[in-house]
């Protein structure tokens, strides 16, 4: 299983993300409400999950509440991310390599 690297970056001196990825960067708000952004962002790991399972690690873990925060949303996100792709799997929705 793949590892993607995940790290808390701040935008505009006020709103922080949780950017995961290298090559696409996926953002997920962690300061704000955004039901489209989480949407979108939601999607886009769905499309990264068609190629291989994954988990997400936090990489510059500190002891503020937003790491905490993130940190448990990673954990929830593979637990879902994980389930996702064992349907996906029975489906045959993801690519054979």
């Amino acid at each position: 299983m793949e590892t993607l690297k995940a790290t808390i970056v701040e935008d505009n001196d006020k709103d922080l993300f949780i950017e995961i990825g290298d090559k696409k960067k996926i953002h997920i708000p962690i300061t704000y409400d955004d039901p489209k952004e989480v949407k979108t962002s939601f999607n886009q790991l769905l499309v990264r999950l068609k190629e291989g399972e994954f988990a997400i690690e936090l990489e510059n873990e500190t002891d503020d509440l937003f790491c905490q925060v993130a940190k448990e949303y990673l954990n929830q996100l593979n637990s879902e991310l994980s389930e996702v792709y064992e349907e996906m799997e029975q489906l045959g929705l993801v690519d054979e390599w």
